[in-house]
């Protein structure tokens, strides 16, 4: 047993590493479960800023079962697990073998949180080349030189399996624990996915020019900031706060009414008047409206939106009928409509 102090506690942290979560990584012989067995189990514990790292090192295979059935006893003790790249190795490893034993595991039983599969979901914000662990690290800014990877270590255990010696036993625990140690570090990169679906408030807007910028809170403090450029506008987040600027149109623009089948359209005047008035005008010089028709022209300036967002109820403008941006008139802007925005311009 190994124990530190954590630094800093986040909301993250007390999310996702808690006091009834184990973090666990294992140390195999190989990539194949069925050609190769688990010789290391390290997992760590929490007690408010207090971590535990407890390592189960097997002599050689005979023990693994042992070192198995005690990591088993462990964790029916807690309701959820913590890992990098977990579900699909880690424990899909431990079943395999426990298949191989007869011995009936309950680890799929828990609640299970793999930080390389839920960083992935965030990729919209963090537009990484690739998710592995050492990429993370290098984002957040934590420089590990580790002198052995997993591979590297397989020929130490199988000496320290032969010969015994505390050497290689040393150097096998060493790395490890900077590893466990290092993986419960980068919990810190669970804040982006997290932000994708925290709750956001609105705290204040301006118009500037052609431009409309606020600030958005949130309760997910990023520990690297981040900054996005769309074609409506951009956005940088710092800690928990956002800040956006958006793009403004000055001009004339045209809402489109839905009900256009109680219109006419007037051919000479590019008018439209409903049916009930329509009926005593020349034939000749009206027609059934069409859905590009029946618009209402307005000049003023307008907030132009995301692709395909939903604004509810809210007047939305475009430039002709055919074009797909879509525009609000900025006096219909307000603390829902600026969240929503925010909200869709993160997750695309």
């Amino acid at each position: 047993n190994n124990t530190y102090q954590l630094d800093n506690i986040n909301r993250v942290y007390d999310i996702y590493f808690d006091e009834n979560t184990i973090f666990f990584d294992i140390e195999c012989t190989g990539l194949s479960p069925r050609k190769s067995f688990i010789y290391l189990i390290g997992y760590a514990t929490r007690k408010d800023k207090t971590i535990t790292i407890t390592q189960l090192l097997a002599a050689n295979e005979s023990e693994e079962i042992d070192i198995i059935k005690y990591f088993e006893g462990m964790i029916s003790n807690y309701d959820k697990l913590l890992g990098f790249n977990s579900t699909r190795f880690d424990e899909s490893f431990i079943v395999e073998r426990c298949r191989k034993y007869k011995f009936n595991t309950k680890i799929k039983s828990k609640k299970h949180t793999d930080m390389y599969l839920m960083t992935t979901k965030a990729r919209c914000l963090l537009d990484l080349p690739n998710y592995k662990q050492k990429t993370i690290e290098e984002f957040l800014g934590l420089h590990r030189d580790d002198k052995y990877n997993g591979g590297e270590l397989i020929p130490v255990y199988q000496h320290y399996s032969l010969m015994g010696d505390d050497k290689s036993k040393e150097l096998i625990l060493l790395h490890n624990f900077e590893d466990v140690k290092g993986m419960i570090y980068i919990t810190d990169i669970l804040s982006y996915p997290e932000l994708l679906n925290t709750d956001l408030r609105y705290i204040d807007h301006n118009i500037d020019g052609d431009k409309i910028r606020f600030e958005i809170e949130t309760d997910i403090p990023l520990p690297k900031p981040i900054n996005k450029q769309r074609d409506y506008g951009l956005y940088i987040i710092k800690q928990n706060r956002i800040y956006v600027t958006l793009n403004l149109f000055e001009g004339e623009l045209c809402t489109f009414l839905p009900d256009y089948k109680n219109y006419y359209y007037l051919v000479n005047e590019d008018i439209i008047v409903p049916k009930s008035i329509g009926e005593s005008i020349d034939k000749t010089c009206r027609r059934p409206a069409k859905r590009a028709d029946c618009k209402v022209k307005k000049k003023g300036s307008f907030l132009q939106l995301p692709e395909k967002i939903d604004v509810g109820t809210t007047r939305v403008f475009h430039t002709s009928y055919a074009v797909k941006e879509t525009y609000v008139d900025i006096d219909d802007i307000n603390a829902t409509l600026l969240t929503k925005i925010t909200k869709y311009m993160l997750k695309h």
